[in-house]
């Protein structure tokens, strides 16, 4: 009878545990649509992740913050700006992975008849209702001394920019791949891009504090998938960014130049920017919040306590 009793107990012990390690509400990851993103849906794709998992495509990064901002979601790629907003807004969340740094992805792509950015004073700019589109646009007029209030900044969908410059009714544009390839190839000139403002536009993993205790096994599983998938693209890249094309649909002309301009850290990068508190992100985002602050895009520096934590990596090779 009491040999019965342990082993019930055993059973009911290992039944609870494999409840916390699976959860029965799947890590709900939003993303939008983005190059430095896409390493999570080939490794859905490759079978790496389970039902645990949910990945969740929304239309633009705005979507993921409402996302966040109501609790819809447990994890969100955002950029670093937007996680700051977030934060401040009293959003809890804590970084746990850097997906990509921009060093020249973002772009500020002008019409031929647009000399130079000096030349964007009294013309319509189209932006993105985002943080990184704000950011970019006051670092490319800041370059040339003139203000917001020089230019007309139209808020249009990344995908409302090739018509709408096609039709003249806009004569700059803030965009990343794959549309800034099919920007160019319509005639469109780069005058600025990320490379300008080293390490402020950066895409991470935030993860809403509460879930992390929950959803340790599966963030777990998450991350190991994504470095799984990004080893896929260095050793197979043409079979790599076939799958990944399969989503994002580009030319075969556009396809090699996805990640241009973008650096992909390793496990060993990672960690180096996430571990320790506070850690080289968190300097990075505490002037990042002051520069946002300046230019008014942000209230006021958030608490950045505990900020990244490097503890769901992979273990380093």
């Amino acid at each position: 009878m009491l040999r019965l009793a342990t082993l019930m107990i055993t059973l009911l012990l290992t039944a609870a545990l494999s409840a916390c390690n699976h959860p029965s509400q799947p890590l709900r990851v939003g993303t939008n649509l983005w190059p430095g993103y896409e390493l999570l849906y080939l490794a859905r794709e490759q079978g790496y992740y389970d039902r645990h998992i949910k990945l969740v495509e929304l239309p633009s990064a705005s979507d993921v913050i409402d996302a966040l901002r109501l609790g819809h979601l447990e994890a969100g790629a955002l950029t670093l700006d937007e996680v700051l907003t977030l934060q401040q807004e009293g959003v809890d969340l804590v970084v746990v992975l850097v997906f990509n740094i921009s060093m020249g992805a973002d772009v500020l792509l002008t019409h031929p008849t647009v000399t130079g950015l000096s030349d964007l004073r009294g013309r319509t700019v189209a932006v993105e209702t985002t943080a990184v589109g704000a950011l970019m646009l006051h670092s490319a007029l800041e370059a040339t001394d003139l203000n917001i209030s020089d230019v007309t900044v139209r808020h249009l969908p990344l995908i409302e920019h090739l018509p709408a410059y096609q039709a003249g009714r806009i004569d700059a544009m803030i965009t990343f791949e794959p549309y800034a390839s099919r920007l160019q190839a319509a005639g469109a000139i780069p005058r600025f891009d990320s490379a300008a403002i080293p390490g402020k536009v950066v895409d991470v993993l935030a993860v809403r504090r509460e879930a992390l205790r929950q959803h340790d096994h599966n963030l777990r599983h998450l991350l190991q998938g994504f470095f799984r998938a990004r080893q896929d693209l260095l050793q197979r890249p043409e079979a790599a960014l076939a799958i990944i094309n399969q989503r994002l649909k580009v030319s075969a002309a556009e396809l090699p130049s996805l990640f241009n301009g973008l650096q992909l850290p390793d496990v060993i990068e990672n960690a180096a920017l996430l571990e320790h508190d506070p850690s080289v992100l968190t300097y990075n985002a505490a002037d990042l919040a002051q520069l946002m602050q300046q230019q008014q895009l942000l209230p006021g520096v958030p608490d950045l306590t505990a900020f990244t934590s490097a503890a769901w990596l992979p273990e380093q090779p």
